[in-house]
């Protein structure tokens, strides 16, 4: 079964132009798809490579969190959305749990979890985390340079 998908030019009320309004089931299986969809805007966006490269992999990684720690909705999901404020592309990852702190990592080496948000911060310009009881939401901004070619993709 393919995840419930939804597409919003604008949401009323919403920061910046809604390019993108997902609701993806919670599954790992999901992130493939998740990719492809950032990557398409990013590039649509006019993010050059590179830096669509790191806001993808900057957002896959907010997705794994969202799936593997945080908490689905009613219907399974949780939600990825795109926007556009200027010249910065916010993605913002959410979902229906409180916030997990990651555990301390004994030996960071060789571990292979908990720094994700350590990536994230790393690979975009800002990098917000919002914590409720009721929600997680972790919101993304990456720059396109100035005088970039916008919708350069035709998909």
């Amino acid at each position: 079964m393919r995840s419930p998908v939804s597409r919003t030019l604008r949401e009323p009320g919403a920061e910046g132009d809604a390019l993108l309004d997902l609701r993806l089931c919670a599954r790992p299986s999901e992130l493939k798809h998740a990719r492809e969809r950032v990557a398409e805007v990013g590039d649509e966006f006019g993010l050059e490579p590179k830096p669509c490269y790191e806001f993808v992999f900057a957002v896959n990684e907010a997705m794994t969190n969202a799936i593997k720690h945080g908490q689905a909705d009613e219907q399974g999901t949780v939600g990825l959305r795109l926007a556009a404020d200027g010249d910065a592309l916010i993605c913002t990852v959410s979902d229906s749990g409180p916030f997990v702190a990651p555990a301390e990592i004994a030996d960071p080496d060789f571990s292979e979890s908990g720094r994700g948000f350590a990536f994230m911060a790393a690979l975009v310009d800002e990098l917000e985390l919002s914590v409720e009881p009721e929600a997680t939401v972790v919101r993304l901004h990456k720059r396109r340079a100035s005088g970039a070619e916008i919708g350069r993709a035709h998909v």
